[in-house]
């Protein structure tokens, strides 16, 4: 068995999948087109790229001011409630 063919094995049992043959071998073509892409990538010249921050190449914050308000009245908040217990909502148990 081939070393690729063990590595395909290997990602089936860890998946807990079982592939037949015809899948193993288009996920191995799969699996080298993505290797191969990776490995062109990593061969791409960045040397006299400057490094990112941010994707964004605005000097001002984008994002609003942070200033809290007041809370909302607890009658407002739970006026639409199924059921209200000593000032929460009940909600179904989950577990």
């Amino acid at each position: 068995m081939s070393e690729e063919k063990l590595n395909i094995d290997h990602l089936a049992k860890l998946a807990r999948i079982q592939l037949p043959e015809q899948e193993k071998k288009q996920l191995l073509q799969q699996l080298q087109s993505i290797v191969g892409y990776c490995s062109k990538v990593a061969s791409a010249k960045v040397d006299d790229l400057e490094p990112m921050v941010h994707s964004f190449e605005h000097d001002d914050n984008t994002w609003a001011e942070d200033i809290p308000e007041a809370m909302p009245a607890v009658d407002y908040l739970t006026e639409n409630a199924p059921e209200i217990k000593e000032n929460q909502i009940v909600v179904p148990k989950v577990l």
